[in-house]
């Protein structure tokens, strides 16, 4: 009975189910779980605010026919998009195996990336939108330590973003996919590192070329707080910032990366493991969220390493904006611009936070007023 009573014991010492090698998965479900938790809190500060709402233009400032027709072609179109691939890449599967594709858990983790679209205008306002389009407002505008000046009225276009990120954002990673493919067929010997690297050079490409041709065509947003030496069509309202296609696209293709080094089971390195934790042995939907989770941590990381942090300190350093700038992306979201009582990011320009406006509306005196007030020693208004 004693030897039977050692073996057993013996045996629940020896970890035969390998639960161990869940704690990959486990880590990037908790750092996606935080995350979810923080955009959740902005979003409910957002929501909740006393001035949630649309951006309007206002009358007076008319947008081109054309720019109205790109508008819900984008709106329209990428939202089809991101449909095909939720019915590939989701649906299917599902129906198929039980599990979505990892590629369709990129798509969403793409779409809880809208949260820092704009986050290039962090210290000062770098990015523009074209209120026509259908917008609340700015959805993260209640991000602590955000900088830039009436950021509430930034018309972020959800519609259109809503099928444009997950669509677009898909489209580049497959352009990383088919990149590291057509290399490895070519070069089957080369390594990993490099071959990651071409992948990620694939997607910035995509990413130059397929924002460049959205800017230009479509008018629903534009760069004009860049670097005009470092942008294509430097000086016009369409110039694009090469550095957009370096960070954006970079991190992008990091996801890329991900989703082609899979193991045998079809797992990308941030989902193995899965197969090893209880609940997800016996629930198909806990497997299933737990992988999205877990993936939308990892792309927010990427994120906002790559991209959030680097991106605001170079638009600190930006040009002015440019001449040909139409009205409707300044004027028309009354956040900069004539008749709008504050003026347009420049270098000659000190850098306003948020918090300052209120000191510039209180009432102001004129200059022989304050010398006359310091000489007698009364300094209040």
């Amino acid at each position: 009975m004693a030897i039977s009573t050692s073996g057993r014991k013996a045996a629940t010492q020896v970890d035969i189910s390998g639960k161990q090698e869940s704690a990959l998965i486990k880590t990037w479900f908790y750092i996606g779980c935080a995350f979810l938790a923080f955009i959740s809190y902005v979003v409910y500060l957002w929501v909740s605010a006393p001035g949630f709402g649309p951006t309007k233009l206002p009358e007076g400032i008319e947008v081109p026919l054309q720019f109205k027709i790109g508008v819900h072609a984008v709106e329209i179109g990428m939202g089809l998009v991101w449909m095909y691939f939720i019915v590939t890449q989701i649906v299917k599967p599902i129906r198929q195996t039980g599990q979505p594709n990892t590629l369709g858990l990129l798509g969403i983790a793409f779409l809880v990336a809208i949260f820092w679209d704009p986050s290039m205008n962090w210290i000062q306002q770098g990015c523009v939108y074209n209120a026509y389009a259908f917008n609340l407002g700015f959805l993260s505008n209640h991000i602590p330590g955000w900088m830039s000046p009436r950021s509430e009225l930034l018309p972020e276009p959800l519609l259109a973003w809503a099928g444009g990120y997950p669509g677009f954002l898909t489209w580049m990673v497959l352009a990383g996919l088919a990149t590291m493919r057509f290399v490895k067929a070519r070069w089957p010997g080369i390594a990993n590192v490099k071959l990651a690297a071409l992948g990620i050079l694939g997607s910035m490409v995509c990413d130059m070329v397929l924002e460049s041709l959205l800017i230009r065509f479509s008018g629903i947003y534009a760069y004009p707080g860049s670097i005009r030496a470092l942008s294509l069509w430097g000086g016009h309202w369409y110039q694009f910032p090469l550095y957009e296609a370096l960070f954006f696209g970079g991190w992008v293709g990091c996801c890329s990366v991900l989703l082609y080094f899979k193991d045998d089971k079809g797992l990308t390195w941030v989902e193995r493991g899965v197969e090893k934790i209880d609940v997800c042995k016996r629930s198909n939907f806990a497997k299933a969220a737990m992988r999205t989770i877990a993936v939308i941590g990892f792309c927010q990381v990427v994120e906002l390493i790559i991209y959030v942090l680097p991106m605001p300190l170079i638009t600190a350093y930006a040009d002015p904006f440019p001449e040909d700038l139409p009205a409707f992306f300044t004027v028309g979201s009354g956040m900069c611009g004539p008749g709008t009582g504050l003026a347009c990011p420049r270098p000659d320009l000190p850098i306003q936070r948020r918090n300052d406006l209120p000191k510039f509306q209180q009432p102001q005196i004129s200059h022989e007023e304050a010398v006359q007030r310091l000489g007698t020693g009364v300094i209040k208004p």
